[in-house]
């Protein structure tokens, strides 16, 4: 029996070098196993524990196309002869040894040791709460052994992995994909994405993901929920003249009645940058020529400039803090101002209409006065004519 063992261990065939993956309580894995060409019509499993007495996970029951057991799920893309397994909802009692196994029949089949490792999440399954038509930045930490590494943020569907997939690229600020973009902030440890011109189908569960290596990926989840609010104005347009001073109101949900707020000027595409928050209700704070005020009574979020300049004319945001330096903040811009500042100033205008004003009045007393000489000069001339 013993000399059976040993010659059965000895025939279980190898699938390639092992892997090892580790996943936060909480997130989930996305564990790619590779496979020779030649199996692609072979069905995959990926099961717990030694190759004798492997407990199966999951295993394919179709090609090209998911296949959802549990927390676990399983796509066999046969053009690439890989296989993808993800599990969720991680807990630490998933550590272990697994299985990418390839079904041989009457033969032994093919192995990849995966020894995965569940440490407690940095951060845990979250919900961000956006509004339609409105834009929100969320943050997505990671250890800092992940510094250098490609992140990602995509959609999670039942039947698909990485749905409105978008990810960072090497020596870029800021990479864009319709109206998703995302950006690694490596001195902060998180990485941001900025979603514009929300709609409700935008909602949904997201994974901020580290993609390592050999194109594993660990992520974290989140909800996002899109609400269609229709208690206050999403844009609002203004015009002032150059050096007019103006006031705009910006209302806001109750849920952001607590939250932090700041007023921005956006770059096209990049979130925008700001330097103030106002951080309680009903006390003016000033930055430059603009005053921020927060009525949270009243949810309005109120904007003064001074002195207006043809610079200042611009897209503007007003938006909230919500949570954002805990590891699960986020920013909801509520808000977009749309600013003109046309190019006569309100001094001059007023000088030229006066000048008008004096004009329109000064000349018909000038001709008066004209006629009035003329026929004084020609009686004048006549009465001398006649005494001579």
């Amino acid at each position: 029996m013993k000399i059976l063992l040993i010659f059965t261990l000895c025939l279980i065939s190898d699938g390639g070098a092992s892997k090892e993956v580790t996943g936060y309580s909480g997130g989930g894995v996305l564990i790619k196993c590779n496979y020779d060409a030649k199996y692609t019509e072979n069905q995959k499993y990926f099961c717990k524990g030694l190759t004798v007495g492997c407990s199966y996970q999951i295993t394919s029951e179709a090609k090209n196309k998911w296949i959802n057991s549990g927390r676990f799920s399983l796509f066999d893309d046969t053009k690439s002869a890989e296989f993808s397994v993800m599990i969720r909802e991680l807990t630490v009692q998933d550590s272990g040894t697994y299985q990418c196994g390839v079904d041989i029949p009457s033969l032994i089949d093919i192995y990849t040791p995966v020894e995965l490792k569940v440490k407690k999440g940095v951060v845990g399954a979250r919900d961000v709460t956006a509004y339609a038509g409105a834009r929100s930045n969320i943050k997505c930490r990671y250890e800092d052994g992940y510094k250098y590494k490609k992140k990602s943020f995509c959609k999670m569907e039942p039947d698909r992995w990485g749905f409105k997939h978008i990810s960072t690229h090497p020596n870029s600020e800021w990479s864009h994909d319709g109206r998703f973009s995302i950006h690694d902030n490596r001195s902060a440890g998180f990485f941001s994405v900025f979603l514009r011109e929300l709609i409700t189908e935008d909602a949904g569960t997201y994974a901020c993901a580290v993609v390592l290596e050999d194109e594993t990926e660990i992520y974290t989840v989140l909800t996002l929920n899109v609400t269609e609010d229709l208690s206050y104005e999403k844009s609002i347009s203004k015009t002032v003249h150059v050096g007019g001073d103006l006031t705009v109101g910006c209302k806001y949900p109750e849920f952001l009645r607590n939250a932090s707020k700041f007023l921005c000027k956006r770059p096209r595409l990049a979130a925008c940058l700001y330097n103030t928050t106002v951080l309680e209700s009903r006390k003016y704070v000033n930055e430059g020529k603009f005053s921020l005020y927060d009525d949270r009574e009243r949810q309005m979020f109120t904007v003064s400039i001074k002195h207006a300049t043809e610079q200042d004319s611009e897209e503007y945001w007003c938006g909230a803090e919500v949570d954002w330096k805990s590891d699960h903040g986020y920013k909801v811009y509520f808000t977009r101002i749309d600013l003109t500042v046309s190019g006569f100033p309100v001094s001059s205008v007023i000088a030229v209409c006066l000048s008008l004003l004096v004009l329109l009045i000064g000349i018909p007393c000038l001709i008066v006065m004209l006629q009035k000489r003329c026929k004084y000069t020609h009686t004048h001339t006549h009465t001398t004519h006649i005494y001579e």
